[in-house]
């Protein structure tokens, strides 16, 4: 309520060192320090939001050690929150490795089918990437000390620090090393084979959180680190970052034409619109980032929704297979109706708040003089935009139209519970599908001020 969207920097600012006395930790060239600029605070209220939604609506999808799960929730949710908000990049890591664990056992425990593999393979992906990362951080530390003679991995210092620049092949390793970390997470093609995996065994609230904030980890990671401290390398390599989003976008939407299985089909959907994402990061102007932190927001809200729906038919139909699927309108028509707003807003329809996004993205892309064949491979793109509705509408159709199947006739709508989770999310898809300049009035002045060293 107190941010001002006009003032340059970090507000609400904390340090926890001289509360804590712990000097070691200065001597390594760490500040316990927090706070909070416009892209941070809407992926913090992203984050606060979702896992308010996720804890609802684990009333029905939890039976069992209740205490355990909901304290793993909350100390997941501190661990991506202190992601958002760290101002040291030892910090950052130490948060971002934090929430490895949580995760892995909120998989392992809780869910179903090969969930010891998925929550494993998750485990190993994003520490593998997480290597890479962590050694790029340490590099840009020393890099400082050689150079400056002062130990430090403060985030304003380390990007208003050039003394490294004239060492090109330097900074290239460092920004793959960390590109390496945040692909994973995001994830981007050929990385992202343990989401679909951890999404179908996972809990549905736990499929909620994963799409709906921890893949945006992964595009605040690229801003934050790759554009923010590293502008000249990242400019090299903005057409490969689009390349990269045009693959995600129309490989993804393909791969989830042919899924059966309705959670790995928007698993895949998850995959193609952090392929818009990228595009937008790769734009390098003031329209396609701040469509790609618009997207990251939409689409972390339409995510929730759309695994919510996922939990939601699989809790009275005991199935998640399209093919077994059909006719629920009849018998379940308040799902069918939010449904049908939820995946309207997924595949971009104008007034609801995916579009928002996706319209900002592609102009910016569009408008974009990264290099000479972004126009072209923008309009690519946007055709992944005609596979998404194809894929959703025709899934919808297969699951709430056409003649009931026999033994789903005795199942039941959505509880009230359940209600309130759908009606918060449609609320927000279209309060900010009428009115984004609410949204990007808080993020925009952020990027601007990033944009100005390109």
């Amino acid at each position: 309520a107190f941010f001002n969207p006009a003032q340059t920097g970090y507000q609400f600012n904390e340090s926890l060192n001289s509360f804590l006395g712990i000097q070691w930790i200065k001597a390594l060239g760490c500040d316990i320090s927090f706070g909070l600029d416009g892209i941070s605070l809407i992926l913090v209220i992203l984050t606060t939001f979702i896992v308010l939604l996720a804890g609802v609506a684990s009333k029905s999808n939890i039976t069992k050690k209740h205490k355990l799960y909901y304290s793993l929730l909350l100390i997941l949710e501190t661990a991506i929150l202190g992601v958002f908000t760290a101002k040291d990049l030892l910090l950052f890591i130490v948060f971002w490795e934090i929430e490895l664990i949580p995760m892995y056992l909120l998989i392992s425990i809780w869910g179903s089918g090969r969930k010891d593999y998925s929550a494993m393979k998750f485990i190993l992906f994003t520490f593998g990437g997480s290597i890479f990362m962590i050694a790029s951080v340490i590099a840009l530390g020393l890099l400082h000390y050689q150079h400056a003679g002062i130990l430090t991995f403060d985030m304003q210092t380390l990007t208003a620090f050039k003394g490294y620049s004239h060492n090109i092949a330097i900074q290239v390793l460092i920004f793959l090393g960390l590109f390496i970390g945040f692909a994973v997470k995001l994830p981007i093609v050929p990385v992202h084979t343990w989401l679909p995996d951890a999404h179908v065994d996972a809990p549905t609230p736990i499929s909620m959180i994963l799409a709906g904030i921890f893949l945006k980890m992964g595009g605040y990671g690229l801003i934050r680190l790759n554009l923010q401290i590293l502008p000249e390398i990242f400019r090299i390599f903005a057409p490969v970052l689009i390349i990269l989003g045009i693959i995600n976008i129309i490989y993804a939407a393909f791969i989830a034409f042919a899924q059966t299985d309705l959670k790995k089909l928007i698993a895949y959907s998850s995959i193609s619109h952090m392929g818009i994402v990228l595009l937008g990061l790769g734009a390098l102007n003031v329209s396609g980032v701040t469509g790609a932190v618009f997207q990251m927001l939409a689409h972390g809200i339409i995510s929730a929704g759309l695994f919510m729906i996922v939990g939601v038919i699989y809790l009275r139909s005991h199935t998640r297979e399209i093919l077994k699927l059909s006719g629920l309108t009849d018998i379940m028509p308040r799902i069918s109706y939010f449904s049908l707003i939820i995946i309207l807003a997924s595949l971009g329809l104008p007034l609801l708040v995916g579009f928002a996004a996706e319209v900002l993205v592609f102009y910016g892309a569009f408008i974009s003089n990264s290099f000479n064949l972004v126009q072209i491979l923008t309009i690519i793109g946007i055709f992944g935009i005609i596979l998404t509705a194809g894929y959703l509408l025709w899934t919808y159709e297969r699951i709430f139209c056409g003649n009931i199947f026999p033994g789903l006739k005795n199942t039941h709508d959505v509880t009230p519970h359940e209600v309130f989770v759908f009606i918060s999310i449609i609320f927000v898809i279209i309060v900010f599908g009428i009115y984004p300049s609410g949204l990007t009035s808080i993020f925009e002045p952020a990027v601007k001020t990033l944009l100005k060293v390109i």
